[in-house]
């Protein structure tokens, strides 16, 4: 992992097209970032997407008549979210 420490208003560059700005500093130590992506490029906090994949994987197990296992499902979850957030070809 690698660790920077950047002041409000300074970036870091991710590749060629995304870009990290540090927004503000709370006093609480809490941070703002904006961020600058192409339309295609999945953006998601990963605690909001690890609920998804949670709750993906439970309603497979709810579901007797499903034939696919949690893990499966949860694949499933995810590459149809990945297609909604690509831009029409």
């Amino acid at each position: 992992m690698l660790s920077l420490t950047r002041e409000v208003g300074q970036q870091i560059l991710i590749g060629d097209d995304v870009v990290l700005t540090v927004l503000s500093v709370s006093a609480n130590g809490r941070v703002r970032l904006g961020i600058e992506a192409p339309k295609q490029v999945r953006i998601d906090r990963k605690e909001v997407l690890d609920r998804i994949r949670q709750a993906n994987m439970e309603s497979a197990n709810t579901t007797p008549e499903t034939p696919l296992n949690p893990a499966a499902w949860a694949a499933y979850g995810a590459r149809r979210a990945n297609a909604r957030a690509k831009p029409p070809e």
